[in-house]
């Protein structure tokens, strides 16, 4: 059996392998264009947008909250997240579970969207999610055993005409929680995520978020979300999730800390390498 080192080493090798492959596939677009022409960019565009309607992800702002995949989306989160509390900063479930799961993610990260997606749900990279934290939502937040905390860490988000599209997006999500709905807008996030560094997150994207969560009160959500309160607390949280994966050679999203009464284990930095993994941490400090 791997050891811990050797675990995190394969998951960190395994994104960036992943980051590797959507950089290739960019690069070949680019050649795509520049050879085509008018008529290869029209090419190149008509087939983007057959694989994101097909895939059911990438929801963009002119698609919309009344669109069919912003309404699919919808449906699956409401199923997973209906009767479980929300509570304080961007917690999920009980606040006096025993043991405390705490993701640090970036809103716009392909390898978030991995872990937040079930294995049925193509996400906008074009593969299967894990399934993992749909599992741990399930199995252990719903039940009582488990309450999950969303804390930001930046590593994916670019090229979006929003300036500084990191905080902003993230204190998005951190407004939502100020009405007991985080956890509504960030898997909605990514079940509607586009491909990384297309700068598919605009203003209207985030408010077709918004519109989609119910119950929210849309209103006070736009006003809260430009909150300083909330972008220094992304950045504060960014901050302290840089300086946690320093040990592992850099920031990378989701990084998991489980603690609960028997301690806390070794953060899992990149994708869990199995459920079994997760799960087996959580029993440990249980």
């Amino acid at each position: 059996m791997a050891s811990r080192a050797e675990q995190k080493a394969q998951a960190r090798a395994a994104r960036i392998e992943r980051e590797q492959k959507v950089a290739e596939a960019a690069s070949r677009r680019r050649r795509l264009v520049m050879l085509g022409g008018v008529v290869g960019v029209a090419a190149v565009v008509l087939i983007v947008a057959i694989v994101i309607s097909s895939s059911g992800g990438g929801t963009t702002a002119s698609n919309g909250p009344e669109s069919a995949t912003a309404k699919a989306a919808e449906t699956r989160v409401s199923s997973l997240l209906a009767g479980i509390p929300e509570f304080g900063d961007n917690g999920l479930g009980k606040s006096t579970a025993p043991v405390t799961v705490t993701e640090y993610g970036d809103l716009e990260c392909s390898v978030c969207d991995e872990f937040a997606l079930s294995p049925s749900f193509q996400t906008a990279e074009g593969g299967p999610g894990t399934g993992y934290e749909d599992q741990l939502i399930s199995q252990d937040v719903r039940t009582g055993q488990v309450k999950l905390i969303y804390k930001s860490l930046e590593t994916a988000s670019s090229g979006s005409p929003i300036a500084n599209v990191f905080p902003a997006q993230q204190a998005a999500a951190y407004a939502a929680g100020l009405q007991g709905k985080g956890w509504y807008y960030i898997e909605l996030f990514y079940n509607e995520q586009g491909r990384e560094g297309t700068g598919y997150v605009t203003s209207a994207y985030l408010d077709n978020i918004a519109k989609q969560i119910p119950g929210l009160n849309y209103s006070k959500w736009l006003a809260d979300r430009n909150e300083a309160s909330l972008i220094a607390q992304v950045n504060s949280e960014n901050s302290a999730g840089s300086a946690l994966d320093a040990p592992a050679g850099g920031a990378s999203t989701p990084t998991l800390v489980i603690a609960g009464p028997k301690g806390q284990a070794d953060p899992i930095v990149g994708l869990p390498t199995s459920w079994n993994e997760l799960e087996s941490d959580i029993k440990s400090v249980e």
